[in-house]
């Protein structure tokens, strides 16, 4: 009830006053008031005054004592409402330093995966030249790479990574073919490890700023990068599942069931 009396006249007034305070200074008013009474009233000022140095010493310690302490819990108390409040504001001021280094981080690394994806579309580009190229199937002559080239610089830089998605896709039904496509010869193999090593460094800088895993699950499930990624460590024996047909390799299979049992 007190305390709402005191924030009622604190919204009136505008001043301030904490409940623990204004209660000191209430119970310190009604103390003093009651021992000038006691002293006035019942004792008297005549005899007071001609007591001995050490009695009039003896009343006064114990009529203020109950009062000091009373003011040294008072403070006590206050002390903590200090220290909660500072700590909360140190608090605060963490969590924002930690969302602007988060925002900072994030900042720089959108900035790294442009950079990466143009260099993912360069070694895409390389294996797509040496599977369908004049090394290879001869498919594509020098002038359409150079049209594709010029294409994927103008904005859509992963079209190297969807051309070796779809020639996979094609070849899916001959684990064989796919493996020639990623690993028959050496600079194919260069080309490959050369993109998971990439793709995965990227990958790591993903989850130093992805609290919740957007980022990571976008570009491992969401984009083409991803998928050609997760399609060449499945055809090395790194991952288990096919991120084309959603299948089990029946080695991978036998290990999960090894596990369960």
């Amino acid at each position: 009830m007190f305390a709402t009396l005191l924030h009622m006249n604190e919204e009136k007034t505008g001043f301030n006053l904490d409940w623990r305070v204004a209660f000191g200074l209430g119970v310190t008013i009604v103390w003093i008031t009651a021992g000038l009474f006691y002293l006035l009233g019942i004792v008297g000022w005549g005899n007071f005054v001609y007591l001995p140095t050490a009695d009039i010493g003896s009343f006064l310690e114990g009529a203020f004592a109950p009062l000091a302490f009373l003011w040294l819990v008072i403070g006590h108390f206050m002390q903590q409402k200090e220290i909660t409040a500072n700590t909360k504001a140190i608090n605060i001021q963490e969590m924002s330093a930690r969302r602007l280094e988060l925002h900072s981080r994030r900042d720089s690394y959108f900035k790294l995966l442009n950079l990466v994806q143009e260099q993912l579309s360069g070694i895409a580009s390389f294996h797509y030249l040496s599977v369908t190229g004049s090394t290879g199937t001869g498919e594509v002559s020098s002038e359409e790479f150079a049209d594709m080239r010029s294409q994927a610089s103008q904005g859509d830089s992963s079209l190297f990574v969807r051309k070796m998605i779809g020639l996979i896709v094609e070849h899916s039904d001959d684990p064989a073919a796919v493996k020639e496509i990623l690993f028959g010869t050496d600079i194919r193999s260069r080309h490959a490890n050369n993109f998971e090593t990439t793709f995965g460094r990227l990958l790591d800088a993903a989850y130093t700023v992805d609290t919740d895993n957007m980022v990571t699950d976008a570009l491992l499930y969401g984009s083409a990068a991803g998928i050609y990624y997760r399609i060449i460590r499945h055809v090395s024996g790194e991952e288990g599942m096919n991120p084309i047909t959603g299948m089990m390799t029946q080695q991978s299979a036998a290990q999960a069931d090894q596990r369960l049992d």
